[in-house]
Parts: structure tokens; C-alpha cells; sequence
């Protein structure tokens, strides 16, 4: 077998084709403005954010394999949001979703510093730890004490995927990548997103957690993102590697041991990323266009109830018709006003009649 990429004599000095790459950044940076415009056209975006933040936090620690209550997480997203977090501030909630919204709350914290051993322990925290005490405020992260390897198979097809930089070497290999990353926000040779995407490979190459690395690892990419686009935001890449989980890890484990040209890597961040910007742009050309139907001419305005009934079944997957039975109960007025909304949204062209006749009909977008 091979050498891992750490084991070259150049590590940590990755190459890949700027030529291939430069290539796609048009279009990247096409999209982030694009995105940029829809959200100044927009009054606010705070229920976007917390819906980004939350669906962020659980595609991220759904890749591990572990399953976190969205509800829970938007809560708390939406009631710590925008102010300094720590997991301590999770402590009335006491459960894992509580770490996590203070997590990815942290990450987009823009009075937060750089990242820097304390940050990053203050999300190892928010990651495994189950007890709080005033103390475990402000400890830096805990360097892994043994040596990992990745392997599958049993006695004579034993397959290693991955083995990391050995346990000795994993505080002097952090110090460079953290110097790194804080000295590469200025650096005009490298742009914003092989950044980010370079700091991802990098910091899960070292493996420097016992657990968490990759949930780490993505939230740095976060980091990266939103050092240089505050909007990074509303467009995570997290449910879109969730999607398509086998072959981030497949890009992961070739990059890992090819050598240290990463350009198969660079490509499949890049495609990933403009995957995450195009949700984003759908996700807010829908936000402006509900907040057009409210400011309608007279004869065809709709209602606020109206509004939150589409936007819910446009925004929600696992919303994608309802009754009216169902919009009563969201709206908190009568089923016979109910009825009334949808046909109005129904003749206006919004709505249709998907299933059903009499108290079992059934509604849902036009078009979808």
C-alpha cells in the first residue's frame, strides 16, 4: 500500500490544478451575490437563519449516524441566536440538542474570535460532554492519546481506509494548521473557497479528536465560509453531503491516500457548494415572492394565513399537502374559514386539489 498523504515529505504542502479550479469560481461567486441581492430585497431573514442553522447542525451529526430533534435544535437556535454562546448556555435543556444549537450558533458568532484551541474545545465540549461546570468554560480543545485507524473486514480481508498522523504528533500538527488558518484569511494567493475547502481535508486528515472530527472539520468550513460571506449562513453544505454521504467519504479516503494533489477534492467541494448556493437561491426567490403576495394589488392579495400556508408547503418536505383541518389547526381559526382560504388560493392559482372530495380533500402546490 501506498503512503498516506501525511506521510510525504512535503506535507502539509497540497497541490491541485488552479487552472481547473479558478475555472469554476465564476460561477461560485455569481451565486453568493445572487444570494447576496435576494437578501437585501428581503425585511429580514431571521426565520431562514434559524431554519439554515438547525438544519445544518442535524445534516452534520446525521452523517456520524447520529439523529438529533430538529424542534428542539430550532428552539434553541431561535432563542440564543445572535448573542455570545456556550454550551453552559444549553444547561436548562440538558440534552444533546442543546450543545448543538449553542455549537452552530458559535460557529456563526461574529463577535467569536478566529479559531483558536478554546473555540475549538468549546465545541468538542458541546459535541460529547453531558455535565457542566463553570471550570469547562473557556478550556482549550484535547489533543486524541492513540493512534486511529479506519478499517473494515474480518481476518484475512482487513481493509485499512484511513490512518491518521500518530497521537505524538497531533499537537505540533494542529499548531501549524491553526496558524495556518488564521494567516490564509489574508492571504490573496488562495481564494475564499479552496480555503475553506483545503482547511476541511486538512483538519480531518490530522484527526485530532478522539471523536467529532468530521462534525468539527465541517464546522470549520462554516467558519471559513462566513469569515468572507456573511450570507454563508443561509446556504450550509451539511444536507448536501448528507445526501450524497458515500461519496464524500469515497473523495476523502482516495484524497487521503494519492498523494498531495487534492484536485479530485477541490472539484467535488466546489460541486457540493454551488449544490448548497442553489437551495439557498430557491429557498429565498420564495421568501421575496411571499413577501410580494401580502403587498399585492387589492383584488388579489392574500391573506398572512394564506402566506404561512404556502410558504410551510413550498419550505417543508414533510409538508407537502394539507387539509383543511390542517390549516385550521396551523392558523388557529375555524374549518369552515379554513375551506374558504384554500379555494380562494385554489382559484387564484396558488393551490390545487390533489386527493379527496368533501372533508378528506387534499391540497398542494400548483406545479409541485
Amino acid at each position: 500500500m501506498g503512503k498516506w498523504n501525511w506521510q510525504h515529505s512535503d506535507w502539509p504542502n497540497f497541490t491541485w490544478d488552479r487552472q481547473q479550479i479558478q475555472a469554476r469560481l465564476p460561477s461560485v461567486y455569481h451565486k453568493q451575490g445572487y444570494v447576496a441581492g435576494l437578501v437585501n430585497s428581503l425585511n429580514g431573514t431571521g426565520t431562514l437563519i434559524t431554519k439554515a442553522l438547525t438544519e445544518n447542525i442535524v445534516a452534520s451529526f446525521a452523517i456520524e449516524g447520529e439523529h438529533l430533534d430538529a424542534t428542539v435544535i430550532s428552539d434553541e437556535v431561535e432563542r440564543g441566536f445572535g448573542r455570545s454562546s456556550s454550551c453552559d448556555d444549553a444547561k436548562s435543556v440538558g440534552i444533546l440538542e442543546g450543545n448543538a444549537a449553542a455549537l452552530i450558533s458559535n460557529v456563526f458568532d461574529k463577535s467569536s474570535q478566529d479559531l483558536i484551541l478554546h473555540r475549538l474545545g468549546m465545541w468538542q465540549r458541546c459535541m460529547f460532554e453531558r455535565t457542566y461546570s463553570p471550570a469547562q468554560i473557556g478550556q482549550p480543545a484535547r489533543w486524541r492519546t492513540e493512534d486511529i485507524k479506519v478499517v473494515s473486514g474480518g481476518i484475512g480481508d482487513r481493509k485499512i481506509h484511513f490512518e491518521a498522523p500518530d497521537a505524538s504528533r497531533v499537537e505540533i500538527e494542529m499548531e501549524a494548521f491553526l496558524n495556518w488558518f488564521v494567516s490564509s484569511r489574508q492571504n490573496t494567493e488562495i481564494d475564499s473557497v479552496s480555503r475553506a475547502a483545503l482547511a476541511h481535508l486538512w483538519f480531518v486528515t490530522v484527526h485530532p479528536f478522539e471523536d467529532g472530527n468530521g462534525r468539527s472539520a465541517r464546522a470549520v468550513v462554516d467558519l471559513a465560509m462566513f469569515q468572507t460571506d456573511e450570507n454563508a449562513v443561509l446556504y450550509p453544505m451539511a444536507p448536501y453531503i448528507l445526501a450524497d454521504r458515500e461519496t464524500y467519504y469515497r473523495v476523502l479516503e482516495q484524497t487521503q491516500s494519492s498523494g498531495l494533489d487534492i484536485t479530485e477534492w477541490m472539484v467535488w467541494f466546489f460541486k457540493t457548494l454551488e449544490h448548497a448556493l442553489d437551495g439557498a437561491i430557491t429557498r429565498l426567490n420564495w421568501s421575496v415572492e411571499a413577501n410580494s403576495l401580502v403587498t399585492m394589488q387589492p383584488y388579489n392579495r392574500l391573506l398572512t394565513q394564506q402566506v404561512r400556508i404556502l410558504v410551510l408547503l413550498y419550505d417543508d418536505a414533510d409538508q407537502n399537502v394539507i387539509s383543511a383541518s390542517q390549516y385550521a389547526a396551523i392558523n388557529n381559526v375555524s374549518k369552515a374559514t379554513a375551506t374558504r382560504h384554500l379555494t380562494d388560493l385554489v382559484n387564484k392559482g396558488y393551490l390545487c386539489v390533489c386527493e379527496g372530495r368533501g372533508r378528506s380533500t387534499k391540497y398542494r402546490l400548483s406545479g409541485k
